[in-house]
């Protein structure tokens, strides 16, 4: 089996396993066909030409503690069914991560307990509403808002990056891809009230809900003021359906009746840290001072902490406070040690380690498709 990152060439072929695993219709040998991004690696038969598998890699930007990890998005996993089983995604993750280069890796699994064999585990959740107008009524309406239509693009991102990054693992965002700046063409239009929030919306008229598919606010002062705005849709509308919302979203202090709503949970995905030096020393540490050892997968680290600042250096210590796999260490340094005590994949060997008070729960949300 070859491993390698495909090139235009392999188009053919990787239009047949697109086509194959996501029952898309496809004309191989399409001239206009190119590959989906600037990185597809490939898992090939010995002939370097028949692909038995590949995925997407999407470089990205994560905010995390005092500063963000690059992040290797992975998308668009897929085997020939008559090659499955054979070890090829498997193979092209040992690349992945042989490779270096990033910090952290997150996907959005099929099987959070296929992933977890390769590393990967769930490190946080995000919430879906639907909220009738009927609960947001004491919030006094307004209309101090500006329709986004591609101006301002770097007002619009400020605002988005500076909302991220009080949400642990929240993508950093460089270009407006997200948005349109066609909204009465697309029917999908964000609204900026006073550069302190916005909201994205759809209005679905049969159904009488306008979807929110983002919102995003820097205080309780533009919160109130954007859901005050989103009022006005209310002589037309019935409810207001929230489709990603953090865990902890402070929105739902506002709703006067919480019963008259369809609140849920769900998972927002997985990540593996690929550089574990790397999350230790840009941790936020709430303790000022304190030390730890840990293993993590096959690594073994030392960390002291002096006035909230990370020394990170490698250990040999015959026994670690903490023994995480792979799976387990993901989860814990990157979301929070809450479950450290229930997780299978966590031997403990000092529960009086400073490591706890040092790795609170997080609120990661990471929403963003690709």
């Amino acid at each position: 089996m070859i491993i390698r990152y495909l090139t235009q060439d392999d188009v053919p072929e990787h239009d047949k396993i697109t086509s194959q695993a996501f029952s898309y219709s496809c004309e191989i040998g399409n001239p206009d066909s190119v590959l989906p991004s600037e990185k597809v690696l490939g898992a090939f038969d010995d002939d370097n030409k028949t692909l038995f598998a590949d995925f997407e890699i999407l470089e990205k930007k994560c905010c995390y503690g005092i500063g963000t990890l690059t992040c290797a998005a992975v998308a668009g996993v897929a085997a020939k069914p008559e090659h499955r089983g054979k070890g090829a995604v498997k193979e092209l993750f040992a690349r992945l991560i042989s490779d270096g280069g990033y910090d952290i890796s997150i996907l959005y699994p099929f099987s959070e307990e296929y992933y977890r064999k390769l590393g990967y585990e769930s490190v946080g959740r995000c919430v879906s509403a639907v909220v009738p107008f009927s609960g947001l009524r004491e919030i006094k309406r307004n209309t101090d808002v500006t329709l986004y239509e591609g101006n301002d693009s770097a007002k619009l991102l400020a605002l988005y990056n500076k909302c991220a990054r009080n949400l642990n693992l929240c993508f950093v965002r460089e270009n407006t891809e997200a948005y349109s700046d066609k909204p009465y063409y697309s029917q999908k239009y964000t609204y900026i009230y006073k550069d302190g929030a916005y909201a994205t919306i759809e209005i679905d008229r049969d159904k009488s809900t306008i979807f929110v598919s983002e919102i995003y606010f820097d205080s309780f002062e533009s919160m109130l003021g954007i859901l005050g705005f989103l009022r006005n849709f209310e002589s037309n509308q019935s409810k207001l359906s929230f489709s990603k919302l953090p865990e902890n979203t402070p929105l739902f202090n506002v709703i006067r009746d919480i019963k008259s709503c369809d609140i849920r949970l769900h998972n927002t995905g997985s990540a593996r840290i690929l550089n574990v030096k790397k999350v230790l020393e840009t941790h936020n540490y709430p303790v000022q001072n304190g030390e730890f050892t840990i293993q993590a997968g096959d690594e073994q680290f030392a960390v002291t902490v002096e006035q909230g600042k990370a020394e990170v250096n490698i250990s040999r210590s015959l026994k670690p406070d903490l023994v995480m796999d792979t799976a387990a260490a993901s989860q814990v340094l990157l979301s929070g040690t809450d479950n450290a005590l229930y997780n299978p994949g966590i031997i403990i060997n000092n529960p009086q380690s400073d490591f706890f008070g040092m790795f609170p729960r997080e609120v990661s949300f990471f929403t963003d498709g690709f």
